[in-house]
């Protein structure tokens, strides 16, 4: 596109952009992420001009995922539609190619505490753009480094703890000679058990207890415990946690800067060792660095799959994975990874994929041959949900689920319906879903 198309483009854009996407928030907040930035451009309050940060980072340089527009609530009578699209416009005259990207994320946020204009006028005003580094050689390098860091444990000396548990002290003390326990403990359930070493699992016979007793003979001898770093995001690990699946083809999408989850499946992988729970791995980069012209539907390739239940299997595959693509362009061949992993595993139960939600689906065409519910554990979510998930999920009769949320399809939703989650209402239309 020339620089005259891009900049009649952008003349157009500024005022759809404006009228959409519009939330009311009583105080604009930005969005955290874990693999995001977050650059802020500043606007006076009643002006379109825009404050430039003195360093300002190069936009052509990264990948644009989302931008947010805040503005006041004053005067409460005009909708200000003509100020934000200028403000609009100038970003887009400062930086013409955010004006034919059309994979951002607009949020233009309406501040409800600056109704009064005092209030509005300390208030913040302007633009908040969300980034993510261009995926190459030299970023999955350091990506891999990362997730080298978050899967190394910690080690720690402790001393030994020899004694054992008993639920009622009384009876205790008729059946043994307590005299040589140096330490008699009342602790709840879970915290006993593991203090003696006893496996959670044993949890269940107890269950009529709220506390047990602990008796520990005194220790000289000490061992190793070795831990985890606890992850800043814990998105995969809580949903796992949560929903309890087994026999799972678990599908992830490797590319643009997904270590921090992708790490979170191998680190709760090693923590459930004897669980098994896993039956199959899915990885895929979108196309092993493949052009983006020569990309197929259905056959762009870069999957790799493996049923081993060995940790450094999985992570040595997960690792030549990354290092053979970095997903080019941002749609990915999420349902041509599905496909090839049910395929793979007939006898799988649940199949799981761990999705990027700033990444579209190069491949919906194909989502007709899925024929297995979908359960989409979706990251780095900033605050819409990408919709090409919700109508994975709906339309396989799966699941979509953040950190804290879960969203089950199991009926068949009327025209109009709506669903709600992460703090969004989303509106079906001819079997698509758009944001109310």
């Amino acid at each position: 596109m020339s620089i005259a198309a891009v900049y009649a483009f952008a003349q157009m854009q500024p005022a759809i952009i404006a009228t959409s996407n519009l939330r009311r928030m009583p105080v604009f907040t930005q969005e955290k992420s874990i693999i995001e930035s977050a650059i802020i451009i500043p606007c006076e309050f009643g002006k379109a001009e825009l404050q430039l940060p003195p360093q300002m980072p190069d936009l052509s340089s990264v990948q644009i995922t989302a931008i947010d527009l805040a503005f006041t609530d004053y005067p409460s009578s005009d909708d200000l539609i003509a100020l934000n699209t200028k403000r609009i416009q100038n970003l887009f005259a400062k930086f013409p190619q955010l004006a034919i990207n059309k994979n951002i994320e607009w949020n233009i946020v309406r501040q409800m505490n600056g109704a009064a204009r005092e209030a509005a006028i300390s208030m913040f005003h302007g633009f908040v753009i969300y980034s993510r580094p261009l995926q190459n050689d030299s970023t999955i390098k350091k990506d891999i480094g990362k997730l080298s860091t978050l899967l190394t444990p910690e080690t720690t000396v402790v001393k030994k703890q020899h004694g054992f548990v008993a639920a009622d002290t009384n009876l205790t003390k008729l059946r043994y000679e307590t005299e040589e326990y140096t330490t008699v403990l009342k602790l709840p359930v879970t915290d006993a058990l593991q203090m003696v070493g006893i496996s959670l699992k044993e949890k269940s016979t107890y269950k009529n207890y709220d506390s047990l007793y602990v008796y520990l003979k005194p220790a000289n001898d000490s061992t190793l415990k070795t831990t985890y770093k606890s992850p800043e995001d814990s998105t995969v690990i809580k949903v796992f946690d949560r929903m309890q699946w087994n026999d799972m083809l678990v599908v992830t999408d490797v590319t643009a800067s997904m270590y921090p989850y992708t790490g979170q499946l191998l680190l709760w992988m090693k923590l459930h060792e004897d669980e098994r729970r896993i039956k199959q791995f899915v990885f895929f980069n979108d196309g092993d660095n493949k052009a983006e012209d020569a990309k197929i539907t259905g056959s762009t390739g870069g999957i790799y799959t493996t049923s081993s239940s060995v940790f450094e299997v999985v992570e040595e595959l997960l690792f030549k994975t990354m290092n053979n693509g970095n997903g080019g362009a941002t749609p990915e061949n999420n349902t041509e990874a599905l496909l090839k992993g049910t395929a793979s595993c007939s006898s799988c139960g649940a199949v799981v994929m761990i999705a990027d939600n700033g990444s579209r689906v190069s491949d919906m065409a194909l989502l007709q041959q899925l024929q297995k519910p979908v359960h989409i554990i979706l990251c780095g979510v900033h605050g819409n949900i990408n919709p090409d998930y919700l109508e994975m999920a709906y339309k396989t009769g799966g699941s979509v689920h953040t950190a804290e949320e879960d969203l089950h399809f199991t009926m068949q939703l009327k025209e109009g319906a709506a669903v709600h989650l992460h703090g969004r209402t989303y509106i079906i239309a001819n079997g698509k879903f758009r944001l109310q």
